[in-house]
């Protein structure tokens, strides 16, 4: 049953930047971009970097390794070389607080 976790406050989360978090034993990327968070998988499906360090252009992301870029609202490959999407999750501001549902 998916569980909601707050994985901090507004200020943790630095707009137009990836930060890693671990929620619910999961390894996540969490977008901060003007009023919209987004939270996906924290390893690249092509290699198994690291995501949150990749730059975001608009709403993709690019993996600083081999620069595969993923949609941030689907998790859809948008450019290898990845072939398989990245898992999203929903992300929640309650106040001053940044809450990420898992499973």
């Amino acid at each position: 049953m998916p569980a909601r976790i707050s994985i901090g406050t507004l200020a943790d989360f630095p707009e137009g930047r990836g930060v890693g978090v671990i929620a619910g034993g999961k390894r996540l990327a969490i977008f901060h971009l003007g009023d919209r968070f987004f939270a996906i998988d924290n390893v690249c499906t092509h290699n198994r970097m690291r995501l949150a360090d990749g730059p975001v252009q608009g709403l993709v992301m690019t993996c600083r390794t081999h620069g595969s870029r993923f949609n941030l609202e689907t998790g859809a490959v948008v450019k290898g070389p990845a072939r398989k999407p990245v898992r999203t999750y929903p992300v929640y501001l309650v106040g001053e607080n940044v809450e990420v549902e898992v499973d």
